[in-house]
Parts: C-alpha cells; structure tokens; sequence
C-alpha cells in the first residue's frame, strides 16, 4: 500500500498545472503568503476527503470508487480526453502566434506587458490568471483545493488504500503522505523561505525573471504541455 501511494503522489507533484500554478505564485509578489495559501487549499480538499471516505464511508466508498475510475478509465473518457488535449494544442498554438505576431505589439510599446495583472476582462470581472497574477488570495486557495484531488490519481489512491488491510490509523497516514508528497514543490519553496530565506530569495528572483523575459512563451508552453499529456495518456487508454 505505501509503495504504490508513494508513486501516485509523486506522479501527482510533476503535474505540469501544479508545477506552473507554483512558478507563477512565486513569480507575483507576497510569494510566501499565496504558496501557503495554496498549500493550505490543497491540504483541505486532500485530507478532508480522505478522512470522510476513510472513516464514515469506508464500507460503501470501494464499491463506488472502483466504478467512478473503470468510467474515467473507459474508452469513451479516452476519447473525450485525446479531443480536450487537441483542443488545448490548437490554443496554445494560437495563443504563440498572437503573441508572437506584429499584431500583438501594434498600438503599444513592445516592452510593457501584454497582459497586465488588473486588466479588467469584462465589468468588475477578472479572468482566473488575472486573479492569480494579481495576488488574489481567495482564488489561490480555490485552486489549491480544485488541484488537492486530482481525479485518476486520488481515486486510484483511494482504492489501494481501502483495498488494503491496513489499520485506520495506517490508511489515514497514506492518505496524509499522499497530500504532502503531491505538494512537494509547494512545501520545497516554503521551507526554503523558513530556513535559508536569502538563498530562497535569490533562486526566486533568479526564476522571476527568466518567467518575465518568457512571459509570452511560459503560458503556451503550460497550455500546451497539459494538452499534449492529456493526449498521450487518452491514446495510451483507447
């Protein structure tokens, strides 16, 4: 049971929108305020579920789980999978060419921003990069708790563990692992800050301005890393 919850939950940290969600919290300012933030959404969500399965639906919760990851397994959930990572290619692809066009600096000066963290999309609304970008603390905390249980991951977690035969305090300290273990490149940058913060100070500044200078690159990129893996892994399911 530890093993294969070790391996999930590392499977889990290398998730590119994890990984990119935490280079851009460091690159804003107030860093170490919206990483804990953000691990502390995780934090929630993980544990919150796992103890409510774990400990009042343990006997009803297997049964179900195993049917919820047989459908997301399913062929026709790979399919839907390969379609939304095609999708998020052509729109990474697109955004590289606007970015990269003579049509994106026209009207304005090339080195300021093209996206500016308070531009407001619509009346009194701001897209979610823009609120992250901008330090929003409630919407550093969402997306800590809509990445703290990743779907395929955290029920195949789930499973192992009530499939196990291990004691209740032994499934709740899997369960724990998992969640710390998936937010490791959250917990690193935070410990970092704790205990040497003027070498942690130095390596963010350092990432803070290799993100600026690719700053029209870095969200294509993400865009389209996430597209292709979900493209990889539907194929790999139908």
């Amino acid at each position: 049971m530890w093993s294969a919850v070790f391996f999930l939950s590392l499977v889990v940290a290398m998730d590119p929108v994890r990984v990119g969600i935490t280079a851009l919290l460091l690159s804003r300012p107030r860093p170490v305020a919206n990483l804990f933030v953000f691990w502390l959404g995780g934090m929630t969500a993980g544990i919150t579920v796992s103890l409510v399965v774990l400990l009042f639906l343990h006997d009803l919760a297997l049964p179900a789980l195993r049917v919820a990851i047989s459908t997301i397994s399913s062929p026709t959930a790979a399919h839907i999978q390969v379609a939304i990572g095609v999708l998020a290619v052509l729109i990474a692809a697109r955004f590289w060419a606007r970015r990269r066009g003579p049509a994106a600096v026209s009207g304005a000066d090339a080195s300021e921003p093209l996206l500016r963290p308070n531009t407001v999309t619509a009346p009194g609304r701001l897209s979610i990069r823009e609120r992250l970008e901008g330090g929003s603390s409630a919407m550093v905390f969402v997306a800590g708790l809509a990445l703290g249980t990743p779907p395929v991951e955290y029920l195949a977690m789930l499973i192992t563990i009530l499939a196990s035969r291990a004691t209740v305090g032994a499934q709740v300290g899997a369960a724990l692992m998992f969640t710390l273990v998936a937010f490791t490149v959250v917990e690193v940058p935070l410990i970092g800050y704790l205990t040497t913060p003027a070498k942690t100070l130095v390596v963010v500044r350092g990432l803070n301005e290799w993100i600026h200078t690719r700053r029209h690159v870095v969200p294509s990129v993400l865009i389209g890393t996430v597209g292709a893996l979900l493209m990889v892994t539907g194929m790999g399911k139908v």
